[in-house]
Parts: structure tokens; C-alpha cells; sequence
């Protein structure tokens, strides 16, 4: 079994998956850490309201903040991995991130914080968010709590 992995910049195999996964850098074969990845995300749309499903793959639920501020929703989200350390031998494959992404969707004039709710299951939150609402509250910033 050969442990020391192929080069990937020579790779056509790596080449073209790399190619309709976002036109990554090829991997880093050292210590450092790379960026979180994206947050991919699908919104639905019913009658009255739009679900909005994110992926967060290693993400704690402590470490996802959603904010409202002046019909702006951002999903902001971080995630830390833990420095290996041993006392013999050196990492010779990393590909797991470290870092933080942020995504924001506009949303209709006058929602509030109360009509959004918030889910967190399996890596994947779930926002559902109302398509209209009048409110008369003050629209500064406001966290949302996730269930």
C-alpha cells in the first residue's frame, strides 16, 4: 500500500473533478490549513415563505451566527480543527479546513427576527423565512436563535 499520495498537478483524473468542483487550488501538501469551503446552498420557494438549506459539514451549531440587519440575512459560520501534534513522523496529507464563511440574502422590507426560525440537523441548517410581512419594529441588528 503506498501511503504517499500521487501529484496532483499532474493528475487528468484531478484535473477535470477539480474542474466542476469550483476551480480549486490543487492540495497542499504541508501543515498549513486551507480556507473553509464554500457553504453551498438551495432555497425553495412556497406560497408564503422561502427555505433556505446550508451545508456546514464540521460545523459546531455554537459556531453558526444568523443576523438580520436592514433586510440583509447573513449566515456566518466558523470551524477549527485541531493542530495534530506528535512526537514522531510529519503530516504528509491534509485536507481538512479550517476558517470561517459568511453568505447573505436580502429578504422582504419589514421582516423581523421572529418571523424567521432556524434549524440545525446533520450539518445542514434550515431557515425558513416569510416572502411578506409589515412590521413596525425598529429594524436594527438582531440574532436569530437556532433551534
Amino acid at each position: 500500500m503506498n501511503l504517499v499520495p500521487r501529484n496532483q498537478n499532474f493528475d487528468f483524473d484531478s484535473i477535470f473533478n477539480d474542474f466542476f468542483h469550483g476551480f480549486r487550488l490543487p492540495h497542499r501538501h504541508s501543515g498549513e490549513s486551507e480556507p473553509l469551503a464554500g457553504m453551498r446552498v438551495d432555497v425553495h420557494e412556497a406560497d408564503d415563505s422561502y427555505e433556505i438549506h446550508a451545508e456546514l459539514p464540521g460545523v459546531k451549531k455554537d459556531d453558526i451566527e444568523i443576523t438580520l440587519q436592514n433586510d440583509i440575512l447573513t449566515v456566518s459560520a466558523s470551524k477549527e480543527t485541531e493542530a495534530e501534534k506528535k512526537k514522531k513522523g510529519k503530516v504528509i496529507w491534509k485536507e481538512r479546513s479550517s476558517g470561517s464563511i459568511s453568505r447573505s440574502f436580502n429578504v422582504t422590507p419589514g421582516t423581523t427576527q421572529q418571523d424567521i426560525s432556524a434549524n440545525f440537523a446533520d450539518g445542514v441548517l434550515t431557515l425558513s423565512v416569510p416572502k411578506s410581512k409589515p412590521s413596525t419594529e425598529d429594524p436594527g441588528s438582531r440574532r436569530i436563535p437556532i433551534a
